[in-house]
């Protein structure tokens, strides 16, 4: 034995009937140990009985073991090409290998090799029926393990046992077993247990996608429009937008009344109420009630912002067609 191993997993391969029927964990411990309790198992052939000879439950084991926990098949498929020893079914793995399929960890690895010999074996029975013996074990497997036989198999041997039941074997419990497994079998029935290590071991989960972000709530009508909240909370309320009518570079000039340029510290905006420092959404200002840009477009135009024409450049042109007009009347007079 590998001096490797630790002792607890030494003696589940040198058990493994025992270790094939025991606790997740023992199993688990022996296939976390690797490359040298895989040897081990193997060992049980190599150094075991010569081939002709019958297996012990030990050898069986250490085969089902091997195909579970390691996916090593080889030994698996050598038992189950030894003699039979079902009455009717010269063909069918050994008794002693089939006791294993009850066990729900190994069924996955030893169903994809004990197919066919199963399958075979059913027709062999249907075709030399020994109705007082009917291979329970065998339709056991077949229906434990999930064998698919595109029903081709299970109607016809479960119909040849329905004739027998209906004549001479009325009555038969085995017969009645029988064609109950093979019904079972036909429907893909499968008797759910424990899942142990060998079975499953799933690779680990993909980590979760982040969630999408949550979408903003709406808005009331009279509020201002969306947007992260400033880092400075004494303009948090100032309009987020120009008025009508004025560029955002130039200030507007301040109504009638008020000393000062707007936006001056203490002073207010053009048509904000004396309540604060800047208007907020809703306070009476000049994007009150309209819910800015965002709300559905640009609020009307105050009735006391200031013309868009230039007053200064309109007095001068003003000068310079009075001067043209003097200088006209003064050419007449000349001439």
């Amino acid at each position: 034995m590998d001096p490797e191993l630790d002792p607890q997993v030494r003696h589940a391969v040198e058990h493994p009937a025992q270790t094939a029927r025991g606790p997740e964990d023992v199993q688990l411990r022996v296939r976390l140990a690797g490359e040298p309790a895989r040897r081990a198992l193997g060992t049980h052939w190599e150094e075991g009985a010569p081939e002709d000879a019958a297996p012990g439950e030990d050898r069986l084991a250490a085969a089902v073991l091997l195909a579970t926990l390691f996916g090593d098949t080889f030994w698996l498929e050598r038992a189950a090409r030894l003699p039979g020893d079902v009455p009717g079914c010269p063909s069918a793995p050994p008794s002693g290998l089939l006791e294993f399929t009850r066990v729900p960890g190994a069924r996955a690895a030893m169903a994809s090799v004990l197919e066919r010999p199963l399958l075979t074996g059913l027709l062999e029975w249907g075709t030399n029926p020994l109705p007082e013996q009917p291979p329970l074990i065998v339709a056991q497997a077949a229906r434990d393990l999930s064998i698919p036989d595109d029903g081709r198999v299970y109607r016809v041997v479960r119909r040849r046992a329905e004739r027998f039941l209906a004549r001479e074997y009325d009555g038969s419990e085995s017969l009645e077993r029988f064609v109950t497994l093979l019904t079972e079998a036909e429907k893909g029935h499968r008797e759910d247990g424990p899942v142990l290590s060998g079975e499953t071991l799933p690779p680990a989960a993909p980590p979760a996608a982040p969630p999408p972000p949550a979408a903003p709530a709406p808005r009331a009508p009279g509020d201002g429009p969306a947007g992260p909240p400033p880092s400075n909370p004494s303009i948090a309320d100032a309009p987020q937008a120009p008025q009508w009518g004025v560029s955002p570079s130039t200030p507007a000039p301040p109504p009638p009344g008020q000393v000062g340029r707007p936006g001056a510290p203490g002073e207010p905006f053009p048509g904000q109420s004396q309540g604060g420092p800047f208007p907020g959404p809703g306070a009476g200002g000049p994007l009150a009630g309209t819910g800015g840009p965002a709300a559905g477009g640009w609020p009307p135009r105050p009735a006391h912002d200031p013309e868009e024409d230039d007053s200064d450049n309109l007095k001068a042109w003003g000068l310079v067609l009075l001067a043209i007009v003097a200088v006209i009347v003064a050419l007449i007079f000349v001439l």
